[in-house]
């Protein structure tokens, strides 16, 4: 079976969306964000509820492991 590669037109239409959210660890609430490259903002926002399980680990993963309040995540 042959796969088909994304155009380049779609590939050009995508753009970089944030998204900012809030986790609690320990009692406090820390501030985060993720950065979902999509053709659209609805796109974006359906890829981080598709991911959300994948976004919420890693978020507090890096939470544990650093003591930076804000935490960034990207996802390509």
């Amino acid at each position: 079976m042959r796969h088909e590669q994304q155009s380049l037109a779609s590939v050009q239409d995508a753009a970089d969306f944030r998204i900012n959210f809030q986790i609690t660890s320990g009692g406090a609430r820390h501030a985060c964000s993720v950065i979902i490259r999509a053709s659209s903002k609805a796109g974006a926002a359906t890829i981080f509820q598709e991911n959300w399980s994948a976004i919420e680990k890693l978020a507090r993963e890096n939470l544990l492991a650093s003591a930076e309040r804000a935490i960034r995540l990207q996802v390509e």
